[in-house]
């Protein structure tokens, strides 16, 4: 699951968690505390608690004086009374993790396909290198999960392999290979415990198919893995699969160094996914920099709408209002204007949006990758966005929509349909919506965009449309 942009920040079972949703998972833990069940503690404090603990029973009354209280957070113990080695410990509500026993009472997979889709692609890379550039197998990548290291590194899991690569040429060099993926813990776990098991849910399974699928067919994995057999000097080989860092400046997810220099980068989504990318909050500067990158509107006008002295829900509806009063009117006039050949400020900066949530601030050269998590034997997509698109989007008539309710807005930007025979093309669409607490602000693709970045199957071409 864009991954970098789309990945959840792990939880702790904080006094905030436990009374969402009418106090669902304060319920549950009153439940798992009767039934003397040990409960997971969070990564970031496993080492000082271990790995599960169990609560004491003797807070019991107060939980369930919380859950029926008009107000659970205040009625909730300001700590959690845990048994540690016999003795009863206060420690806080964040030593407990929201773990599979919780996310599942909300119908959620114990993962987020994301997660793991980037770290099978990381593997798959190094299992490419591994086999000195043959194909590799499904099996060989089963084979291989049960020699990866790892350890707990904060809120995340980090999964290492490292490994000498030998050559069949006599007097052959010897290259050594590092593989390090950052995955955070609920995904992790998940990912463990279906590997060790050797079989995993269906969705990862096409994910893993699709991922060496990819690898096996991809010209630029097969160019690398021979230009650094033929090289006889030995090189270091870095495969790094770390989509929970440094995501203001790149959108690669994953990244291939051979010498500290990258050779590529790839950007995985899964085809379950249109998100692309996203600027995400209610304080002015994202709001502003988002409208911007989007459009190339200027808020700053509006900027006391979206003061520190004004609470997040106050920003939601302010940004909310901007959409209907000024956003939207001001895009549908100048798509009004806009005719297909004719220069457009509008459409220039859409495709613009679209490049740069494809390739980040800094624009590399990203290869964005689409694996298929249904096809069980594997499929995938490969999506370049380069300059031309914006050529390519100054061919269409576009007019936008505004999809309204609750607390979101979208705006989605359409081919128009030709002579009324066919109902249009979705390009794309600027999302906003609450979520969990949060507001988040994505932009997505639409069929007609993959279609303009989607490479042809052998030559890399942009595939033109029909």
């Amino acid at each position: 699951m864009l991954l970098r942009e789309l990945i959840l920040v792990e939880k702790s079972l904080t006094q905030a968690e436990l009374i969402k949703h009418g106090g669902k998972y304060l319920s549950a833990l009153i439940g798992f505390v009767e039934a003397g069940q040990p409960l997971p503690i969070d990564p970031a404090y496993r080492e000082q608690y271990g790995d599960t603990v169990h609560v004491d029973q003797q807070i019991l009354p107060r939980l369930k004086q919380a859950l029926e209280s008009p107000d659970i957070k205040s009625a909730l113990p300001p700590k959690v009374d845990l048994l540690i080695n016999g003795e009863t410990v206060a420690a806080p509500w964040g030593v407990l993790f929201k773990g599979k026993e919780f996310t599942n009472l909300e119908g959620k997979k114990a993962y987020n396909a994301g997660h793991l889709a980037e770290l099978f692609m990381g593997l798959s890379v190094s299992a490419k290198f591994f086999n000195i550039g043959k194909p590799i197998t499904v099996d060989n990548m089963l084979d291989m999960m049960t020699h990866i290291d790892d350890r707990i590194d904060g809120k995340n899991y980090l999964f290492t392999v490292q490994r000498l690569i030998s050559y069949p040429e006599k007097a052959s060099k010897k290259d050594m290979l590092s593989f390090v993926a950052r995955v955070p813990a609920r995904s992790a776990e998940a990912f463990l415990e279906e590997s060790r098991a050797r079989k995993f849910s269906p969705d990862l399974n096409a994910l893993l198919a699709s991922a060496v699928k990819y690898v096996n067919e991809s010209a630029s994995v097969e160019q690398s893995c021979k230009v650094v057999r033929a090289d006889k000097n030995s090189n270091r080989i870095e495969v790094v699969s770390d989509g929970t860092s440094d995501a203001k400046f790149t959108k690669a997810d994953l990244t291939l160094k051979v010498d500290g220099e990258k050779v590529n980068l790839f950007s995985l989504k899964t085809f379950s996914s249109d998100t692309l990318g996203q600027i995400s909050g209610v304080e002015f500067d994202s709001v502003r920099k988002w409208f911007n990158t989007s459009f190339g509107i200027d808020i700053n006008a509006h900027k006391e709408l979206f003061g520190s002295d004004k609470s997040a829900d106050d920003r939601l509806k302010s940004l909310l209002y901007l959409y209907d009063t000024e956003i939207f009117p001001a895009v549908e006039k100048q798509l009004e204007e806009q005719t297909p050949g004719t220069e457009a400020a509008i459409v220039a900066k859409i495709a613009n949006a679209a490049l740069y949530h494809a390739r980040g601030e800094s624009m590399e050269d990203v290869e964005v990758v689409k694996l298929d998590d249904k096809v069980s034997s594997g499929s995938y997509k490969i999506l370049r966005f380069s300059d031309s698109l914006i050529d390519a989007m100054g061919q269409i008539d576009l007019v936008p929509k505004l999809i309204s309710g609750g607390q979101g807005r979208t705006i989605q930007i359409w081919a128009k349909p030709k002579d009324g025979k066919d109902k249009g093309s979705k390009l794309c669409q600027f999302r906003t919506q609450k979520m969990g607490g949060y507001v988040r602000n994505f932009f997505e693709t639409g069929p007609l965009l993959e279609e303009l970045a989607s490479l042809e199957s052998t030559g890399g071409k942009p595939r033109k449309l029909k």
